[in-house]
């Protein structure tokens, strides 16, 4: 095509001596002498090579409600097992009997002074669950809840310390966002009463409680009352804290390293009575994950049996521990009482897989606070949670329950149970199934039930 004669509306004619673009641009030298690059279609008698493109509409897909997208964030929670925190209670399979414990327990430790619970069962039977149940029924009871999840790298049992430092940082109030423990301090520090009966309490000199409360109504600055809070929380302690120090007065030590459980079980006491003063019903401590324990070296498992024992003997005391004060050893720089005892209310609860080389719970608790959690669930008790997942499933996806759905829910009830009493099924993955049967509904409208129902038999058999 190059050295063809073109013509120009504007600048006339002349002859192409290149292309460009394919084609659609043009390098012409007009007969004036002008040379220019122009777009094909300027030219006369030249049309576009391809017709232009029909203007099409962007899909936007309708906005989800927000009753939609909250039900469509539960079911991708249920998907790997887990019901989320705002929906533990509505999503909880059985566990009557374990709740009614667990209640109790917090009901002893407000009125006697303490109570401990053990939850020991397999993976994926719900241990996680129930401290969550526990974490949310102490929030309603106005306790404080400090709640953490051990790990064999990140936070191991042996780590008294570093355990109470999570505690602590975890620290939840009833009605409140707020986590730490400076709130709590600063509803007693600035009050000289409650500061007073601390003391009075307090069943050591030179208390780290008392030492900076007493600190911490002397000084007006944020920095400082940071730096404060932070060492009670296991914090570095910092130069600047010495202006709020009297003088010629020790400065009391929380040990990192040595015999420390005893001291740590004891602060967390104290906390449970600062709770108590601030008009709290208490501390609920829980532990998540203690099967760590079985994957320490053997040198490390016994410090951590010392932490569990120092916490169980300070939540039950002397009278109802099977744990003396003697088996709980000093630190060899100070000695410190194993709990504050009077004005305290702390419950703890910890959760174990169970395992050969477990934390020895039958020489520290009596039998009706170590809830072993049974997997074998009633139709009944099933079909309620398939009836809860349904009608959030249908939810998420904008559908009305038809009479596939129910049939499935009553059908799948009874096949679910078969398989975890014949140990083919855990909670974990009930949950997970429960979504699935509905995802087939969903997706597959010509799936016959029967024939979905016949399949889930024969795998739970």
């Amino acid at each position: 095509m190059i050295a063809t004669r073109v013509e120009h509306p504007t600048y006339g004619p002349g002859q192409i001596v290149a292309l460009f673009r394919n084609g659609e641009e043009w390098m012409v030298r007009f007969d004036s002498g002008l040379r220019f690059r122009r777009p094909r279609q300027e030219f006369i008698g030249q049309m576009p090579t391809n017709p232009p493109p029909t203007p099409t509409t962007a899909f936007a897909p309708t906005p989800m409600t927000p009753s939609q997208l909250d039900a469509r964030t539960l079911i991708e929670a249920l998907r790997v097992g887990v019901a989320p925190a705002q929906h533990a209670r509505e999503l909880t399979i059985g566990l009557e009997n374990e709740r009614a414990s667990l209640s109790n327990a917090l009901v002893q430790a407000h009125q006697s002074g303490g109570d401990a619970r053990a939850i020991i069962g397999e993976y994926g039977y719900g241990k996680s669950h129930i401290v969550e149940l526990t974490a949310q029924e102490a929030l309603q009871r106005k306790f404080l809840v400090a709640a953490v999840s051990l790990d064999l790298q990140e936070l191991p049992p042996h780590r008294a310390f570093d355990i109470y430092g999570a505690l602590l940082r975890s620290l939840r109030y009833p009605e409140s966002d707020e986590r730490g423990l400076g709130p709590l301090l600063g509803a007693v520090a600035g009050v000289p009463r409650l500061r007073d009966e601390l003391r009075a309490l307090a069943p050591t000199e030179n208390d780290p409680l008392t030492f900076a409360l007493d600190a911490l109504s002397n000084i007006s600055s944020t920095r400082q009352q940071t730096a404060w809070e932070n060492w009670l929380m296991g914090g570095p302690r910092v130069k600047s804290m010495n202006r709020a120090m009297p003088k010629r007065v020790k400065f009391p030590s929380i040990y990192r390293q040595g015999n420390n459980a005893r001291q740590i079980a004891y602060l967390l006491s104290g906390v449970s009575v600062l709770a108590r003063l601030a008009g709290f019903s208490g501390l609920c401590l829980l532990i998540d994950e203690a099967e760590s324990y079985s994957l320490l070296k053997p040198y490390q498992q016994p410090k951590a049996s010392l932490f569990f024992s120092a916490l169980i003997h300070a939540a039950l005391g002397d009278e109802r521990s099977r744990i003396s004060n003697g088996d709980l050893p000093q630190h060899h720089r100070r000695e410190y009482p194993s709990a504050y005892g009077d004005r305290q209310s702390l419950f703890f609860l910890f959760t174990i897989t169970r395992s050969d080389n477990r934390l020895p719970l039958e020489e520290w608790l009596d039998d009706d606070k170590v809830l072993a959690l049974d997997p074998h669930h009633t139709p009944q008790e099933i079909g309620q949670f398939l009836e809860q997942v349904m009608g959030y499933h249908a939810r998420a996806y904008a559908y009305e329950v038809g009479e596939r759905q129910r049939q499935v829910r009553r059908g799948a009830a009874e096949h679910l149970a078969q398989g975890m009493r014949n140990e083919r099924l855990n909670i974990r993955a009930v949950v997970r199934l429960a979504v699935e049967l509905y995802d087939l509904l969903y997706l597959h409208p010509e799936y016959a039930v029967a024939a979905l129902l016949d399949e889930l038999r024969g795998q739970m058999r």
